[in-house]
């Protein structure tokens, strides 16, 4: 399968990845209407996969101190879950971030997908705690 990972550059690019998240965050896993877009969109850089001309992966990624860099907002669209673009988009995404010169870079997962992202170098820095009834662990890549 042919995945092309890609900047954000574009408007229709950016609701497409909007979309994907409110089917995701909003529909599939119960977060509260209005979670999505959020106010720090305007602030992050943005990513999605593409199959063809139809985005089916989507992050993005903020400063959020000297040096310190958070990914989130990782949705992939439920078909293409398991067939590694999730994988391929988050080390496009690193090696973005790696060109800043980080001195960490970190997320909070759901703990459903804590296994995937320790997978891509990401260790547990905390314990895991309850965001709008779902379990979360903050991690650290570790690369």
């Amino acid at each position: 399968m042919e995945v092309q990972c890609k900047k954000v550059k574009s408007l229709p690019e950016f609701i497409d990845s909007i979309r994907l998240r409110v089917e995701v965050f909003i529909k599939e896993h119960g977060m509260p209407p209005g979670w999505e877009p959020d106010e720090d969109d305007r602030n992050a850089v943005h990513f999605i996969a593409l199959s063809g001309k139809e985005v089916v992966c989507t992050a993005r990624y903020r400063k959020v101190g000297k040096g310190e860099f958070k990914i989130e907002r990782m949705a992939t669209q439920k078909e293409m879950r398991g067939k590694g673009v999730a994988g391929r988009l988050l080390k496009f995404m690193l090696a973005h971030i790696q060109k800043q010169k980080p001195k960490k870079i970190w997320l909070r997962a759901q703990e459903q997908v804590q296994g995937f992202y320790q997978k891509h170098d990401f260790k547990p820095v905390a314990e895991p705690f309850e965001i709008y009834g779902k379990m979360h662990v903050d991690m650290e890549y570790k690369n």
